[in-house]
């Protein structure tokens, strides 16, 4: 049974790691050569940040069936949405990317990443947290590369720890109302996870010390 003391630890992991992914996505751009001139126009609104020009210019370059081109520009339009913290276009982005090639290392780590990023934003929504966790255990074992899978496994442990940590707190709340089949229920669930209700401590996390 995985004990976690401390969301704090988890945390360090998580940032620390992604940062490293992150410099890795971004020499994959940089090193590609791509002389079309919709990628030229796209890199230089991405750059400015404007993403909405930069969309645009996708729509373009799609015009041109050059597969290679597409995926790599839908790669750095991934990134660039994510980074402003647009989950929904940049999971647009990252599906296009897979659309061409669902091997993709990187588009298959951003996968991850991104629905990590997205519940770790909306993780006082209870069910959209649940869909987040599904999709990542789906997704998870498409992660090959050793530091992304191990990365990844560690993102899809924290989701899993804020859905026991919300599911402690409800169960407390039942122990408080004296119901005794509720809070077994949820004291349950948070087993049922993996995790030791008893070990469960919340430190902070990420998304509150923005």
């Amino acid at each position: 049974m995985l004990k976690i003391g401390n969301f704090l630890i988890i945390n360090s992991i998580i940032w620390n790691l992604i940062g490293c992914a992150n410099n890795n996505a971004i020499k994959t751009d940089t090193n590609s050569s791509l002389n079309t001139s919709q990628y030229k126009k796209l890199n230089k609104y991405i750059k400015v940040g404007d993403l909405d020009s930069a969309d645009e210019e996708f729509v373009k370059l799609k015009d041109t069936q050059n597969k290679v081109k597409i995926k790599e520009a839908a790669t750095s339009l991934a990134l660039a949405h994510i980074a402003k913290k647009e989950y929904i276009l940049a999971n647009f982005f990252i599906q296009e990317g897979l659309s061409i090639d669902s091997s993709d290392e990187l588009l298959n780590f951003l996968l991850v990443k991104n629905q990590f990023l997205a519940a770790n934003l909306h993780n006082r929504d209870q069910s959209y947290v649940k869909k987040a966790l599904n999709a990542l255990e789906g997704n998870v074992n498409l992660v090959t590369n050793q530091d992304e899978r191990i990365l990844s496994n560690t993102m899809l442990n924290r989701v899993k720890l804020d859905l026991a940590w919300s599911d402690k707190e409800i169960g407390n709340l039942y122990k408080k109302m004296n119901k005794e089949e509720a809070t077994k229920l949820y004291n349950q669930k948070v087993q049922n996870m993996g995790f030791d209700i008893d070990n469960i401590v919340k430190g902070g996390s990420e998304s509150e010390n923005r």
